[in-house]
């Protein structure tokens, strides 16, 4: 280390705890830095000033005879000085400004955000439990673990379940400013004070413990690492092991302080795991009503379980038993399906409850009703089939919806000459010519359409026709029509309405077909594994067994990619289509407007048959209520409410539309309108929808569904009176998370053991302490690091510095020169 002089001029406090920065004003000898070694310099300036000394001892000696005392000593002591100032010339002695710079230790809270923690276990003072994630919420935010682990670091908050995600970011000290974690020290901007029970509301589907330890150690950061402080149940499903990150070489230095949250006891609880129902039935049509009922602590036990029906419209309809079945779980933990067939008789909309008739052992009685609404729909929809020519697919489908007591079809070849004898209602030919013939249908399927064959006024249409009367199109490409119609500058609202984009191509060079000799899959996405209108069978298990026996398709129309808010559902599975890195796209859907579009990339469906005649029937059947759902759920002649889908997942975003008129029969104009969110318990939240600029008198919304049971979206109508439209949506949990809910104080324990670390059992024990424990915000000790950044050295020092040294030695030797001459020495 080089040695300095012990000359130190703070220009900053040093008790200022909360200076990032503070400046150092150094002394130090230039000649010393040239050397490796600054002993062997020590050693050869001590020899020489030895010397030096023995010499001016040795020179003054001779001539001390002859001079006074006094003089005796002045004359050593000049020339001594003079060669000191020589000697500190040559040392170069320099000014520099330093930054010494503070990077405050760092604590990370990781909370885990995933849906086990919506459980609600946690004990409350007066009121039902709370769920993990509350709790852990009310204690970050009221309690003073925050504000004390602030006193001697920098905290960060962030979340994980599937994904990492960084929240807020605090500084040290005692000010109350929040930053957000990932720009945090960049900007002195305050945001707005944190939600905590949004920002830590369970959402996740999966825990990935180990990936978040492992992605917090490895984030880089302006200090040092303290310690992490992991708020979790320590259900671990998913990804890295945790323990491994701590086993061997790979140990962190970092300690980890767990807090569990949860009971470790083994629950005995009943709970609907799932109710579910068709969104829309026919009367007198046999349905199917399931329900998976879990139990937890309950073997060898048998619980009857009972479904009751009502008029959704009203609420104090007495609800009527339609069916009951009995359950017996043969293990501690299991899950049982239970079915209950229903045959609904009125148009209107029909409010089931399932209820659990539980034993008093059962420790949570909230999850032992769910209900769920169906709609009872006209029994007729009205379908135009479109066709390009007489493809197997649109034979199928036209002798199905003929036969269909429920379906009225009418059919318009565009490649047959008139006189043609086809199993329909009515035979066009043509595109229906007015708005009230066009009005009429809820749905048109079109094979490899012409669409060229359209005029203007027609597209315009079939435009407002899907947009603004919420029609139901599916649009299947084909190798003969496709390519033409969709280079058609002429035709672009037509291409708009499909949820692909297609390539624009300069040459036809290129069919726009891949094409197979053998059958390929079509590999379905998870929207499209969950998405129940293409379900072979009455449940999402069943159905991808039947799925996967197929064999495929041989081809698919090449389009360029969906569109964005699209959704694609499938692909078609031949590698070798796939020569841009994703497989074509073979089954897609869109909102436009009010209405939906339904893209498929290949007229092949037909070939389920070879499985089952009935797959292609129960496919094409839920497919046309599928896109039709619009028109037949309108409820109202001035709006609709739609939702991409029936069913969801735990903190799954949900979109919502509508589309209103006023009393004229106008689109209604205002900048948003509010929904209501109303859930199972009855707790109700406002939902802003804001206006669609694009399209007058539509509006779009979102929210996100926290928990799990039934939701009902119901929005007033505006200037009408006691006229309201409404969509239920039912909100599932996926498995995964619920399997295993019980606290898991091994891992927790071991991981804390691991990286010297402390387990706290519960929050409170974290915040407040124990009789063996402080509280967690004391243990953490600081790792607060300083560095300096060295200087420039500082020229006007140096100069005047060197002028004071020329002064001293030149004035030295002149006074010994002058002297010297008064008393006449040689």
């Amino acid at each position: 280390m080089i040695p300095t002089l012990p000359i130190n001029l703070l220009f900053a406090a040093a008790s200022d705890a909360t200076a990032p920065t503070r400046e150092l004003v150094t002394y130090e000898f230039r000649r010393l830095t040239q050397f490796d070694d600054p002993r062997i310099f020590w050693a050869m300036l001590t020899v020489l000033a030895v010397l030096i000394a023995a010499y001016i001892v040795w020179l003054y000696r001779r001539e001390s005879l002859t001079l006074s005392p006094a003089l005796r000593l002045v004359f050593p002591v000049l020339r001594i000085v003079a060669w000191t100032g020589a000697i500190l010339f040559f040392l170069g002695l320099e000014k520099r400004v330093d930054q010494q710079i503070v990077s405050d230790s760092q604590v990370v809270l990781l909370v885990d955000t995933s849906q086990s923690m919506s459980v609600a276990d946690v004990n409350a003072e007066s009121r039902q439990p709370l769920t993990r994630g509350e709790a852990v919420a009310q204690t970050l935010e009221e309690s003073p673990l925050v504000k004390s682990l602030r006193e001697r670091h920098k905290v960060s908050l962030a979340t994980f379940d599937r994904n990492l995600r960084q929240i807020r970011s605090w500084d040290r000290g005692t000010d109350t400013s929040e930053k957000p974690a990932e720009t945090a020290g960049d900007s002195p901007q305050a945001l707005q004070p944190l939600d905590w029970e949004d920002a830590l509301q369970p959402r996740g589907v999966e825990t990935r413990l180990g990936d978040a330890l492992k992605g917090t150690l490895d984030q880089q950061r302006e200090g040092p690492l303290a310690g992490m402080i992991v708020i979790t149940d320590g259900v671990q499903n998913s990804g890295i092991e945790p323990l491994s990150l701590v086993e061997g070489d790979e140990q962190s230095s970092v300690p980890i302080y767990t807090v569990g949250i949860g009971s470790n006891e083994p629950r005995r609880n009943l709970r609907i795991q799932e109710l579910s129902a068709p969104s829309r039935v026919y009367p007198e049509d046999r349905t199917m009503v399931t329900a998976m009922i879990q139990g937890e602590g309950f073997a060898g036990r048998t619980v009857p379980v009972q479904l009751y029906a009502r008029e959704a419209e009203s609420k104090d309809a007495v609800p009527a038993l339609v069916g009951e079945a009995q359950v017996t779980f043969s293990e501690d933990s299991e899950i049982l399906p239970v079915e209950f067939p229903i045959e609904p008789a009125e148009i209107g909309r029909l409010a089931l409850e399932l209820r659990i008739m539980a034993p008093r052992e059962d420790q949570y009685a909230g999850d032992n009703e769910r209900e769920v609404e169906v709609e009872v729909v006209e029994a007729s929809t009205r379908v135009l089939l479109i066709a390009g020519g007489a493809s197997r697919d649109y034979q199928f489908l036209r002798n199905q919806l003929f036969r269909d007591r429920h379906a009225t079809v009418d059919v318009w070849i565009q490649s047959a000459d008139g006189g043609i004898s086809q199993e329909a209602d009515h035979i066009l030919n043509g595109f229906p010519s007015t708005r009230e013939e066009l009005y009429n249908y809820d749905a048109i399927v079109a094979f490899d359409p012409n669409w060229e064959l359209l005029d203007a006024e027609q597209v315009e249409m079939l435009d407002s026709w899907v947009a603004e009367e919420a029609g139901g199109l599916i649009v299947v490409a084909g190798p003969i029509y496709t390519l033409s119609w969709s280079q058609s500058p002429e035709l672009g609202k037509i291409r708009a309405l499909y949820p692909v984009e297609f390539q624009r191509r300069l040459t036809l060079l290129d069919d726009g077909l891949y094409g197979s000799k053998t059958p390929w899959p079509i590999l379905f996405t998870r929207e499209g594994e969950e998405a129940e209108f293409l379900w072979l069978a009455d449940d999402a298990v069943e159905s991808r067994v039947r799925w996967e026996e197929f064999p495929g398709v041989y081809g698919c129309y090449a389009v360029k990619g969906p569109k964005p808010g699209a959704r694609v559902l499938g692909y078609y599975g031949d590698p070798d289509a796939s020569l841009s890195g994703d497989y074509p796209v073979y089954m897609a859907e869109q909102f436009y407007g009010s209405g939906r579009v339904f893209y498929l990339g290949s007229g092949e469906l037909w070939r389920l048959r070879s499985l089952d005649p009935a797959y292609f029937e129960v496919l094409t059947t839920r497919l046309i209520r599928h896109v039709s759902q619009g028109r037949l759920l309108k409820g109202s002649s001035r709006g609709r409410l739609l939702v991409e889908q029936d069913r969801y997942s735990v903190g799954d975003e949900v979109v919502v539309r509508a589309q209103l008129l006023s009393a004229s029969r106008e689109p209604y104009l205002a900048d948003q309108v509010t929904a209501q969110v109303v859930e199972d318990g009855g707790r109700s939240s406002n939902l802003v929808m804001q206006s669609d600029k694009s399209r007058p008198g539509n509006y779009i919304g979102q929210f996100t569904v926290k928990r799990e049971g039934s939701y009902r979206i119901q929005l007033a109508v505006p200037d009408a009176v006691d006229e309201q439209l409404v969509r239920r949506i039912q909100v599932v949990v996926p498995d995964l998370e619920f399997d295993h809910t019980r606290r898991n104080d091994e891992l927790l324990a071991a991981l804390a053991d691991r990286t010297d670390g402390k387990y706290y059992t519960d929050l409170t024990a974290a915040v407040n302490g124990t009789d063996d424990l402080k509280p967690i915000g004391e243990l953490i000790e600081s790792r607060a690091e300083t560095r300096t950044l060295r200087g420039t050295p500082d020229p006007v020092f140096g100069e005047r510095w060197n002028k004071i040294l020329l002064a001293v030695i030149c004035g030295a030797l002149c006074l010994e020169w002058l002297l010297r001459r008064l008393v006449k020495l040689a």
